[in-house]
Formats: structure tokens, C-alpha cells, sequence
């Protein structure tokens, strides 16, 4: 139902994405389920909303294929020129992703909420916490399993059996330094005033599940199953095709 909802919905947003807030047009959209239509809203919009996602829900092997951006509130989203501008985010962040070897990167979670990402050959490891009341998870980083470079809070959303893995602006700032150190890569003065130039973004990677495709989706539907929705969403559309209005 969710997916087709989804298709319904592209056609109309794409041409009139700047004519009403979309959570406007979704309004009555949830009866039955008083949530169901400010988080499509949300989510069509470029704006994290609050899951019930679980460790169990996250574990998995994943491969990041680019930029992943949402904003904390419709305010900041706006502020940002809406999704339009969040879509133009991910695109001027996509070569300096690639130059500082965060495309293409590894990402193990596994049942006991270890988890191992690899950039640039470097090894980050340590544990995923759930924060219940946020919605958010914590990841305590350390290189090369002993030193501890930091506490990051992870924006996670979840479409299908892919992750968008987020952070706060200046906290992914603060972990591309601190892997470059170890990496030989400097933060250029241009990425750092990127990241520092959006107040209320999170910010960080598309990731791609790579595990074995027996492995189920949130809420134990099979992967591809008819509430999943693959990285080739209408939202993942929408935002290229108001990107190249640009």
C-alpha cells in the first residue's frame, strides 16, 4: 500500500513541489493510523522523522553509494531552498565524498551491535546503543579497536533493505578530520564551510545492503516485499528531477 501511495503521490508532487507543504496535501491521509501520514509527508519532504527502528532492524552488510541528506525540522529544510536544496546538497557533496574515500565503503553490523566501517583502509570499530526517547542511535567510535576517537549520534532511516546513516553537520565534520589524520586526507576550507553552512542538517551516507537477500526488512516482511521501498524510490526520483532544475 505504501509503495503505491509513493507512486501515486511523485506524479503530483513533482509539479507542484513549491505550491503547498506536502504534509498539507497528506493531511487525512492516516485515518486508522494518526502517524502514517506526517511521516510520508516527512519523509517526501527531506525531513528525519523519529522510527521505531531496533538494532535488529539495522544489522547487515552495506556498501555506501553516495551522500545522504534530511533536515531535523520543515523549518530548517526550508531555510535550506526545501528539497530542492537538499537534493542539491547531496550533489555538491557527492566528488568530495569521492575524494575522501567515502563512496564504495564498508559497513558491518552485526547481531551484538559491533560494527566495523572501513574508509580508506582505515578501520573505525566499536558499538551501535539505541536511544529510545530520540529515535537515534549512538555510534562509539574507536580506530584500530583501541583508541577512541568520539560518540556520534546516527540519524538512521530505512527504506527496503537500505540505510541512510546520518549525523549532525559538524559531528561528520569532526569524524572525516579525524580519520584524515590518520589517513593523510586534510578537510579542505570548502567542505568544512559546506558543513558548516547548514544549521539542522544531518548528514552522511547512502547505504546499500549487501547481505544475503533472505535477510528480512523492518517489521519481518521479506525484502522486495510490498511495503519495501527500493533506493530507486519516487523520493530518490523526485529529488534528481528537482535537482536538475537547478
Amino acid at each position: 500500500m505504501i509503495k503505491s501511495i509513493f507512486t501515486s503521490l511523485f506524479l503530483i508532487i513533482a509539479f507542484s513541489a513549491n505550491a503547498q507543504s506536502i504534509g498539507d496535501l497528506l493531511k487525512g491521509l492516516g485515518q486508522g493510523s494518526s502517524d502514517i501520514g506526517s511521516t510520508i509527508g516527512n519523509a517526501l519532504q527531506g525531513i528525519f522523522t523519529k522510527t521505531d527502528l531496533t538494532i535488529e532492524d539495522i544489522v547487515g552488510e552495506y556498501v555506501s553509494t553516495g551522500p545522504a541528506v534530511a533536515f531535523k525540522s520543515d523549518n530548517f529544510l526550508q531555510k535550506a531552498g526545501g528539497i530542492a536544496g537538499a537534493a542539491a546538497l547531496e550533489t555538491k557533496l557527492q566528488p568530495y565524498f569521492e575524494q575522501y574515500g567515502m563512496i564504495g565503503m564498508p559497513l558491518v553490523i552485526d547481531k551484538d551491535a559491533n560494527f566495523t566501517l572501513t574508509v580508506k583502509r582505515i578501520k573505525l570499530t566499536g558499538t551501535v546503543v539505541r536511544n529510545e526517547s530520540e529515535g537515534t542511535f549512538t555510534f562509539n567510535v574507536m580506530v584500530g579497536g583501541k583508541m577512541k576517537i568520539g560518540r556520534f549520534t546516527a540519524y538512521i532511516q530505512k527504506s527496503g533493505r537500505n540505510i541512510d546513516l546520518m549525523f549532525d553537520a559538524t559531528k561528520l565534520k569532526e569524524l572525516i578530520s579525524t580519520v584524515g589524520k590518520f589517513s593523510g586526507s586534510t578537510l579542505t576550507s570548502t567542505v568544512a564551510k559546506i558543513l558548516d553552512s547548514y544549521e539542522g542538517a544531518t548528514i552522511g551516507f547512502k547505504m546499500e545492503n549487501t547481505s544475503s537477500a533472505s535477510s528480512t526488512t523492518q517489521g519481518g516482511a521479506s525484502a522486495g516485499g510490498a511495503d519495501s521501498v527500493s533506493s530507486g524510490s519516487p523520493l530518490d526520483n523526485l529529488r534528481n528531477i528537482l535537482n536538475r532544475r537547478k
